[in-house]
């Protein structure tokens, strides 16, 4: 390690590893490591890239510098791993002041070559020597063959015309913006799209050159890692070939404000959106920077306290008078630890009493105090995310933590370490430590915004318009020679985008052989036991004295209108009060006692059939010593819950419909795949009443006439709640270690006697196929679209090779089609062990185009021509879909699902030993069966209002999402 200084080392528990902390001599480059246990090995490389404009200029040097390097020759190296590599993450973000390049893998040759894929593409990436990856990727002009428009086109561009088009993204940028003007946070590193098609070519490569130096990076080791041997590797590689720059990546702040800056935003609605009390109103502060690590901490402790918890004294304040429909907190993810609460769906003209509920709530908690079970509750939630250590991505997670002071030049192990700082807040609850946080950081803050964000009619469609005129007058200014070349550069563009790589390029790709490829699939431990008669399956796991349980109940015996009431009366249990607890109460006691309980529908279709076991799932994870604490709320819930006061019920459903709202918009891809299911298959239809758009659309209708209709939705819960929870047919499914596993079983047969022993009749589904192509629209400028059918339906079974076609459909043809030359955000195929074939697009600015290219894949597989090593490499690349990287969190649901449907591991090995030995001419023979499925013609889409009226013809149904 001698081209390295060490800088610093420890062991730190929070992120059980050994921590060092070094600097390249040669070029100042950063590197930290965390040597572990952990068999998903991860890599990051970051630069500091604060944006001078909103030119997206950081953004798209991000999705550019993975489209081919030096010793990757390929036009998209990124995609290449994608559909070749046995990657667990491999991604890039943007951020307001940093772009990082992170990666995992649990095999340690495949960790090596994305590591160097990686290094290779950001410190030598193709852009300087071909413009057109920043055409495609950025922007560029195309003529419309059609009509002849001049339009914009481009990946960032339509992604962040996306991002725009959402009124919570709006008001998020527009409060950092206002609180940091004339700073590297007053503008977008996304880019907006008004901005974009201002960036040149040469900008674009002044940016790479200035920001992406060793001397500004930071590396980042995590896991099962030789760690000098990789960090020697870096040096002799990359490091050495550079020497040390002063790069002026400083973050500029402005000012802090002296006193309070107030301001407005706009965002648009469509004719059917426009209606009174839909405002957005806003109050941010900023409380330092994250430099502070109590004050990193306070931030987000400050955002659960006071705004997201139940109880959250801000949230009730204008809930309870009915002041909006749903309150949340907003933060940054910068240098300036800002704070926000957004009230949405409120009248925005009264800011001034809003203004006053704010800050009257804050002056009686710094008098009167806090809640002491709140500040607990709080507290004990943080305790226990950061025991579980951060998920499935905790590798990831860690580096996009450290950064959080290592970027600022403090040490990463301030961000990482946080024990000290929770016993110091616990240790000054009594002495009123946090309120008088509140008193200095919010109340008496000047560095504070106001916000009121207010609807405009057809904003989008106007801004559209005005463009398409620009653009129109834009064209008619240029000379036919110019307009010619366009043209020109367009077909240029077109042709790369579809030529294929030369086999000498693609050659230089590192990839694994299927050797390297294990023949099983990681074993997870499943015992059958029983308590009474009641079955109880255990899974054995190391998991940091944490119990993870599911109670599974039968709902098989609900008939229709009870189970589309179903979702809405789990949506109410455990929000409102029981016969011991108010609901704030009730919230605190779950998060003092627990790390959460659920309450879910969940749906579990048998192996080669098309019956499927309705489920109500309850989950709960907590501390082994809690477990009978938390098991007595689980019959609190279910057994007292106090249904009947109007009021909070119909808060909780206004929150949860403005919440399944923004997540509708957000996860578009998986709400018209799950759409397109529920016109042909009885488990669509039944997933998409008890959590997709059916349920959306019910729970709307509910709260259209819900004080009229309250007498008989009430009715119709209590009869509901009396039913679901039953002894018969429940089993339980738990994750621990042996001698916790046994001792709760006395606990668990106390929850079983309980329980009520009647007896109902199964009810069957009734499902009626039905082509609805439906269109749901808003005022969003881009669209999401699917359409599928169900193979099984046409003859064709499940065999694990469809996961390989998927890959190869995914990863080349309609990423070529869809993103790389439609401007789409992303596009993909997933193919369903019960035969579901499903397509989708992803912030899409096409329609007709998009389903046209789906329409050609049985064209395409028909054509398909793939080398011994090409069809490897796709091979591989499917591997994880019957191996995923999972958390012991989930492991009692995933043993859970292999009794419910009869899909045991054994199955999962033949599908993959199928995949492993796929051959060409049987993913061809698939060509008609596809075909088939597509002539069926299930389509759905959502979004832009106007590209789904232009496109009509290919949906039978157009209505609005709101």
């Amino acid at each position: 390690m001698e081209n390295y200084k060490l800088i610093e080392e420890k062991y730190i528990d929070e992120v059980a590893s050994l921590c060092t902390v070094y600097e390249h001599i040669k070029t100042g480059a950063k590197v930290l490591t965390l040597k572990n246990k952990d068999n998903n090995k991860a890599f990051g490389i970051g630069f500091r890239t604060p944006p001078e404009f909103g030119n997206g200029a950081a953004h798209i040097v991000e999705h550019c510098v993975l489209s081919g390097s030096r010793k990757y020759r390929t036009k998209e190296p990124f995609m290449d791993l994608i559909k070749s590599s046995l990657q667990t993450f491999l991604n890039a973000m943007t951020y307001p002041d940093k772009t990082i390049y992170p990666i995992s893998s649990r095999n340690q040759k495949d960790f090596e070559n994305l590591m160097d894929v990686y290094l290779d593409a950001v410190f030598y990436p193709r852009i300087y020597e071909e413009k057109k990856i920043f055409m495609q990727e950025g922007w560029h002009y195309e003529i419309d063959e059609k009509t002849g428009e001049l339009k914009y086109n481009g990946v960032v561009y339509n992604e962040m015309k996306g991002v725009y088009s959402q009124v919570e993204n709006i008001v998020s940028d527009a409060f950092i913006f206002n609180l940091h003007e004339n700073s590297s946070y007053g503008v977008d590193s996304g880019g907006d799209p008004k901005l974009i098609p201002t960036l040149s070519y040469g900008e674009f490569l002044d940016f790479h050159k200035k920001y992406y130096h060793p001397s500004n990076s930071y590396i980042y080791l995590y896991g099962d890692i030789d760690m000098e041997e990789r960090l020697n590797f870096i040096d002799e590689n990359y490091l050495s070939n550079f020497i040390r720059e002063e790069v002026n990546s400083g973050i500029i702040l402005n000012k802090p404000l002296e006193r309070q800056k107030r301001a407005e935003v706009t965002f648009s609605a469509s004719k059917d959106e426009l209606s009174e009390n839909k405002d957005f109103l806003l109050y941010g502060w900023c409380l330092g920077e994250s430099l502070n690590k109590k004050d990193a901490f306070m931030r987000d402790f400050l955002s659960e306290l006071l705004i997201d918890a139940e109880g959250a004294p801000l949230k009730r304040a204008l809930l309870d008078i009915n002041f909006g429909e749903d309150v949340y907190s907003e933060t940054s993810t910068s240098k300036t630890l800002d704070l926000a609460l957004v009230l949405k769906n409120t009248d925005g003209n009264k800011i001034e009493e809003f203004k006053e509920i704010i800050e009257n709530t804050l002056r009686k908690l710094i008098k009167e105090g806090i809640n002491k079970k709140l500040l607990l509750a709080t507290l004990s939630r943080f305790e226990f995310n950061y025991r579980e250590g951060g998920g499935i991505q905790k590798a990831i997670i860690y580096y996009t933590r450290a950064m959080n002071s290592w970027l600022y030049d403090r040490s990463p192990f301030d961000s990482l370490e946080f024990n000290d700082v929770i016993k110091e807040i616990k240790a000054g609850l009594d002495e009123g430590f946090v309120e008088k946080y509140i008193e200095e950081k919010l109340l008496n803050n000047k560095y504070s915004i106001i916000l009121k964000a207010f609807q405009e009619l057809d904003k989008n469609l106007k801004e559209e318009n005005e463009l398409k005129i620009k653009l129109k007058e834009f064209k008619e200014s240029l000379s036919p020679e110019k307009i010619e070349e366009i043209k020109e550069n367009q077909k240029v563009l077109f042709d790369y985008q579809l030529s294929d790589d030369s086999e000498e390029d693609k050659k230089t790709i590192p990839s694994l052989k299927l050797e390297d490829i294990s023949k099983g699939i990681t074993k997870y431990d499943y015992e059958e036991d029983k308590i009474g008669d009641t079955l109880f399956i255990k899974a054995r796991e190391a998991t940091n004295n944490i119990i993870y349980i599911t109670l599974s109940h039968n709902i098989d015996f609900l008939n229709e209108r009870e189970i589309k009431n179903f979702p809405i009366l789990l949506a109410l249990i455990g929000n409102m009060s029981t016969e011991s607890y108010s609901y704030e109460d009730l919230d605190n006691e779950i998060y003092i006692k627990t790390g959460g309980i659920s309450f879910n529908s969940s749906a579990y279709q048998k192996e080669n059939s098309k019956n499927f076991a309705r489920r109500l799932n309850i989950k709960m994870k907590t501390l082994k010593e809690n477990f009978g604490s938390g098991l007595e709320l689980i019959k609190e819930i279910i057994g007292k819950t106090k249904l009947d006061d109007k009021k909070r019920a119909k808060e909780v459903l206004l929150i949860l419909k403005s919440q399944t709202q923004a997540g509708l918009l957000q996860g578009g891809a998986q709400v018209v795949m799950g759409l397109t299911k529920s016109y042909y298959s009885a488990l669509g239809k039944y997933n998409s009443i008890t959590n997709g758009m059916d349920y959306y659309f019910y729970l709307t209708e509910i709260l259209k006439d819900f004080d009229q209709n309250w007498d008989k939705i009430l009715r119709d819960l209590k009869n509901l709640y009396k039913k679901i929870f039953n002894k018969n047919d429940l089993i339980i499914s738990a994750t621990g270690g042996e001698e916790s596993l046994q001792k709760i079983k006395k606990d668990l047969e106390d929850y079983i006697n309980s329980l009520a022993r009647e007896k109902y009749e199964a009810e069957k589904f009734n499902f009626q196929r039905e082509n609805k192509n439906e269109g749901i629209y808003t005022s969003s400028n881009v669209c999401f679209i699917s359409k599928g059918y169900n193979l099984s339906d046409l003859g064709e079974n499940y065999r694990g090779d469809l996961q390989v076609l998927g890959n190869i459909l995914s990863s080349q043809y309609l990423h070529t089609e869809i993103r790389a030359k439609g401007g789409a955000y992303g596009a993909g195929i997933s193919f369903s062990r019960y035969g579901d074939m499903v397509t989708y697009s992803y912030r899409d600015p096409n329609v007709e185009n998009t389903i046209d290219v789906y329409n050609r894949i049985p064209e395409f597989i028909r054509n398909l021509n793939l080398t011994e090593d090409g069809l490897k490499n796709f091979i591989i690349g499917s591997m994880n879909a019957f191996d995923p990287l999972l958390t012991v969190s989930v492991i009692d649901e995933l043993n859970l699902a292999k009794k419910l449907t009869n899909v045991w591991d054994g199955d999962i090995i033949k599908n993959k030993d199928e995949a492993l030995s796929t051959n060409l001419e049987k993913l061809k023979s698939y060509a008609d069966v596809i075909e088939k499925a597509l002539a069926e013609n299930y389509i759905s889409a959502l979004g832009s209002e106007e590209k789904l009226k232009e496109n009509q013809k290919f949906l039978k149904d157009l209505r609005p999402l709101n």
